[in-house]
C-alpha cells in the first residue's frame, strides 16, 4: 500500500496490484492548487465543498458518499456518521469517519471530525495501521482534541491532515506545529509518501506528508 496526501484531507491510497483510491475531494476555496483526480473509487466524507468536489474528477470512479460503503479490487471501505462539531451537527452538520481494508491494513480517515468520537467509533477505529487526522482547529477538533482521539484510539501511525501551510490551507486553520508539539515530535520533517511493503517493518509514530498538490 502506497499513501500520499494530495492536500487538505484529500489522499490517495493505492494498493498492491494498483487500484486507487481518493478521500475527500477539495475545492479552490481551499487554498490548494485543483488538481486532475483519476481514481477507482473516490470517497466524500460530507457535502461541504472542501470535501466533495465533483470538478476534480477525472472519469467515472465509483464514488461513496458519506457513510455509504463499497469495495473496488482488493479496497474495501466503510464509514461511521459522526459529527462536524461538538454539539450533534446542530452546526456544521454530519461527518463519515471511513475504515479502508487493503493489502492486510486498515487505514482510518477521520474526514472534518468536529469532536471525541462516540466509544462505539472508538472501538471500530482502534489499532489502525494508520490514522488520518484533522488537527487544524476552528472547522474540526485542534491539536488537543486530535490528541485525545489518538489516545483513545491507538493507532499503528498518526498523519495529521486539514491544517495551514505556507501555500495552502484556510487562514483560520491552525498549522501542524500545535500537533507535532502536543504528539511530542516537534520540528517533524514531512516526507513525499508512505509505504507499507509485505514482509517489511511497518512504519509507526507519527508522519508528516508533503501535498502532492502543485506537482501533479
Amino acid at each position: 500500500m502506497k499513501l500520499e496526501w494530495i492536500g487538505h484531507s484529500c489522499f490517495r491510497l493505492t494498493t498492491r496490484d494498483g487500484v486507487v483510491a481518493i478521500t475527500d475531494p477539495y475545492d479552490a476555496k481551499t487554498g490548494y492548487k485543483m488538481v486532475p483526480l483519476r481514481a477507482d473509487l473516490i470517497t466524500m466524507s460530507h457535502r461541504h465543498g472542501d470535501h466533495c468536489c465533483q470538478e476534480q474528477i477525472v472519469g467515472k470512479p465509483q464514488i461513496a458518499r458519506g457513510i455509504e460503503g463499497a469495495q473496488v479490487g482488493a479496497i474495501k471501505t466503510w464509514a461511521m456518521r459522526s459529527f462536524h462539531d461538538e454539539v450533534g451537527g446542530m452546526e456544521r452538520g454530519e461527518n463519515a469517519v471511513r475504515v479502508f481494508e487493503a493489502d492486510g491494513l486498515k487505514i482510518v480517515h477521520m474526514g472534518d471530525q468536529g469532536c471525541m468520537p462516540a466509544p462505539e467509533i472508538i472501538d471500530a477505529i482502534s489499532d489502525a495501521d494508520a490514522l488520518l487526522i484533522p488537527c487544524g482547529g476552528f472547522f474540526t477538533v485542534d491539536a488537543e482534541g486530535a490528541k485525545e482521539i489518538v489516545d483513545a484510539a491507538h493507532p499503528r501511525l498518526v498523519v495529521p491532515m486539514h491544517m495551514r501551510l505556507a501555500r495552502g490551507g484556510y487562514d483560520v486553520l491552525s498549522t501542524v506545529e500545535p500537533f507535532l508539539e502536543v504528539m511530542g515530535v516537534p520540528g517533524l520533517q514531512p516526507v513525499d509518501a508512505l509505504e507499507w511493503t509485505p514482509g517489511a517493518s511497518a512504519p509507526g509514530g507519527v508522519a508528516l506528508l508533503r501535498p502532492l498538490a502543485g506537482k501533479l
